[in-house]
């Protein structure tokens, strides 16, 4: 089925700063944490929270330890001054939009101005605002409420950042009617309009919308009612497995959207569930060629293919003949090893890709035997080509193995602070570009009988950074499932703004690599032909930015393309240079 995911689902700015506050604390802090009250409308994250310790306090205790976290709705002004006076460190996590309205009503309540605030009379966020009103303060939902409510003196009219803005200019309409001369203050968020008004758009080219979200969430039910109100079908799901598969099988194409509580990582597994639901006119051909491509993807054929590959463009690099061993050795140690690792890491995996964990699950020794299969392939391969691709591709082999394995000891961890490899942040992306240069660029030139002259280390440099830049990426796509288990992933250690920034420098370093390199002796005139490869990601990652493509089964094949098509313009390159 073709999905057409809206550029603006998932988490809004407010509540992706509550989540990460937290996670933070959690990390940095051994004391015990705490939410006053349900950090965000979304069960499946605060289950994840709580699983990393984080309680929810429902009323103020008199003694409370640790840190209080208040959440993105914010709270009146005495609640948080008695959460304070409770003796815990208060963190307030309140949406910056939020704390606008606040000011905006402290301000004009200076002033002697009465409060109307539009919204939703019980929703967290307007109990909070509430509390900043005051006695003169009140809520309207409806135009009921508009008709039954008195107004003497000056006042102003907020809202909610969650409502519907065509509902909050009505209703402030007919306020300003009935009791002329108040100020309106329109406070939704931006957030909110575009997520309203690009639903709004999305039903004028799909019959149906799926929207992803907790049951609890006001704006995403609010989307719910917008999309009924366009005409089109609404499907409210807050996991994939509440989809209705024979309903939505009567589509071609379905749009989803999602509430501003809900992560990427969710709205990612409504997305892939439902691609994987055969639409309506679709073939038995197109369902197979589907089902083909994923287990490619799911197996990890794809990005061992890809490997191979990658060792034929090293081999053309460095001036050697190709050779299948070269292409098989690599290909082996990368399928072997991503598989284990797939295996070690089922824990994130559940949350990135859960189809792909319960596939992992249902096919465990199958898969195990034929990554074990392969690296004793790749092994006897290097054998044969001597010593020293053997010994090196065993040492990535056991260092591959070790990576998730906790072997430094209990007495060691106030000095070492890790427990093994995979929890030093920003690990495994250097260390997976790291095996993937040595893999397919060192084996192949030891095994030819090449020293590892300057050609060899300038090849070896430059495949390091194109691998970094892959695995980064895949990194950045999956971070805030990542983050949410504790996973020390380079986005995670140092952002996902960072990363990009730091990934868009190293693009830019790779280009300016194939064009220096080849005319210093550091690689062959092949490099020069690589040139649009590199450019290639550029055009992949600012698609990403822009949200023109979305974490999926497209999405990695696009990535693991860069392999084949510098693979393709090696193979041009010296095609041409035999002519």
């Amino acid at each position: 089925m073709k999905v057409i995911l809206a550029k603006n689902a998932g988490f809004c700015m407010g509540v992706r700063r509550a989540v990460e506050t937290t996670l933070d604390i959690i990390h940095r802090e051994d004391r015990g944490v705490a939410t006053y009250g349900p950090l965000i409308h979304n069960p499946q994250v605060l289950d994840l929270l709580a699983e990393r310790g984080v309680r929810i306090i429902k009323e103020i205790p008199e003694q409370e330890s640790g840190t209080v976290v208040i959440r993105a709705h914010g709270v009146p002004p005495e609640q948080k001054e008695k959460l304070k006076a409770t003796g815990a460190r208060v963190e307030d996590a309140t949406c910056p939009h939020v704390v606008k309205v606040q000011v905006i009503i402290k301000k004009y309540r200076k002033q002697g101005h009465a409060t109307v605030i539009v919204g939703d009379r019980n929703h967290a966020e307007v109990e909070g605002l509430m509390g900043y009103s005051g006695p003169l303060g009140q809520v309207v939902s409806n135009e009921a409420d508009v008709a039954a409510m008195e107004l003497s003196g000056p006042y102003i009219i907020v809202s909610q950042t969650t409502q519907d803005h065509k509902a909050f200019d009505s209703l402030s309409r007919m306020i300003l009617a009935r009791f002329p001369g108040g100020a309106v203050f329109n406070t939704i968020c931006d957030s909110t309009h575009k997520r309203q008004d690009e639903v709004r758009e999305l039903c004028g080219r799909v019959p149906a919308v799926v929207v992803v979200g907790g049951k609890n969430s006001a704006n995403t039910q609010r989307l719910g009612e917008i999309i009924e109100g366009m005409g089109c079908r609404a499907f409210m799901v807050e996991t994939e497995e509440e989809l209705d598969s024979a309903a939505l099988g009567q589509y071609d194409c379905v749009g989803v959207t999602a509430g501003a509580s809900t992560p990427n990582w969710m709205i990612s597994r409504v997305v892939r569930t439902l691609e994987a639901i055969p639409g309506r006119g679709e073939g038995v051909s197109h369902i197979i060629f589907y089902k083909f491509c994923w287990f490619f993807l799911a197996t990890n054929l794809c990005v061992s293919v890809a490997g191979g590959f990658l060792a034929y463009t090293c081999g053309l690099l460095q001036g050697l003949a190709p050779q299948p061993a070269h292409f098989l050795i690599s290909f082996g140690y990368l399928f072997a090893m991503h598989n284990i690792n797939r295996f070690t890491d089922q824990k994130t995996q559940k949350f990135n890709d859960p189809v792909r964990a319960l596939f992992y699950r249902r096919y465990r020794w199958p898969l195990l035997v034929a990554s074990a299969l392969a690296l004793v392939l790749a092994l006897a391969l290097a054998r044969e080509l001597g010593s020293r691709p053997f010994l090196l591709l065993a040492g990535m082999g056991l260092l591959g193995i070790l990576y998730s394995v906790r072997f430094v000891p209990q007495f060691m961890l106030p000095v070492i602070k890790v427990r093994g490899l995979k929890e030093i942040p920003g690990s495994k992306t250097f260390l997976v570009a790291a095996a993937w240069s040595f893999v397919t660029t060192l084996v192949p030139a030891w095994g030819s009988g090449a020293a590892s002259n300057q050609m060899t280390m300038g090849v070896l440099v430059f495949v390091f950074f194109l691998a970094f830049v892959r695995n980064a990426l895949f990194d950045v796509f999956e971070v805030q499932g990542d983050r949410i288990v504790g996973k020390e992933t380079l986005p995670v250690w140092i952002g996902e703004k960072k990363t990009i920034m730091l990934l868009q420098l190293i693009m830019g370093l790779l280009l300016v690599l194939l064009v220096l390199f080849p005319v210093l002796g550091l690689m062959t005139a092949v490099g020069f032909w690589l040139v649009p490869g590199v450019c290639y990601l550029v055009v992949l990652l600012y698609c990403y930015e822009k949200k023109y493509v979305s974490q999926g089964p497209r999405l990695e094949f696009w990535l693991e393309g860069v392999f084949f098509l510098m693979a393709a313009l090696a193979w041009l390159a010296s095609f041409a240079g035999r002519v």
